[in-house]
């Protein structure tokens, strides 16, 4: 089967605490914000975190930048946006690496960000809550082939074994 040649997403620095920062929001029923890049691998890893979160049956809020008006990658003005939408989490989607000022933010109001990308970074990371990325300078995952959308599919991976093992499924499964 196909999970017998995945990588252990475990190997990927910060996973185990987004995974567990991520129960923690699924168990409180937060509203939970997606911050996707408007390219092909942001807009699949949107759509990955989207569809899996519908199929949880929670709530969620996702949030794609203009590409002419806003540029590129997480700003004040879009986390602005979804914390009037009552969200306490955001993950941003294929950017995120270096975001500092609206990661900064996001933290001063109270709202954690999990970054799931694969951009190049610097020593130097944002505040943010998480930051799964195999192209971190400290991460030895040899997982630097990953898209962020394979990002986005191993954190699934994970988030659903440690639901899994927490039997929610068995508890709150919507279906």
């Amino acid at each position: 089967s196909i999970k017998n040649f995945l990588p252990n997403p475990d190997n990927l620095i910060d996973m185990d605490k987004s995974t567990l920062r991520t129960i923690e929001s699924v168990q409180k029923k937060e509203i939970i914000g997606i911050f996707g890049d408007y390219d092909v691998d942001g807009a699949t890893s949107t759509a990955l975190l989207g569809n899996y979160f519908s199929e949880l049956d929670l709530n969620y809020e996702i949030y794609i930048p203009d590409r002419k008006n806003e540029g590129y990658g997480p700003s004040i003005k879009g986390f602005k946006q979804l914390i009037e939408k009552k969200v306490k989490l955001i993950f941003t989607v294929d950017c995120g690496t270096l975001s500092f000022d609206a990661i900064d933010y996001a933290k001063n109001n109270g709202v954690d960000v999990i970054v799931l990308d694969h951009h190049q970074s610097e020593i130097k990371l944002p505040s943010a809550y998480s930051i799964i990325n195999p192209n971190r300078l400290d991460d030895r995952s040899n997982l630097q082939y990953l898209c962020a959308a394979g990002v986005s599919f191993m954190f699934l991976v994970s988030l659903n074994r440690a639901l899994r093992l927490n039997k929610w499924f068995e508890k709150f499964n919507p279906r």
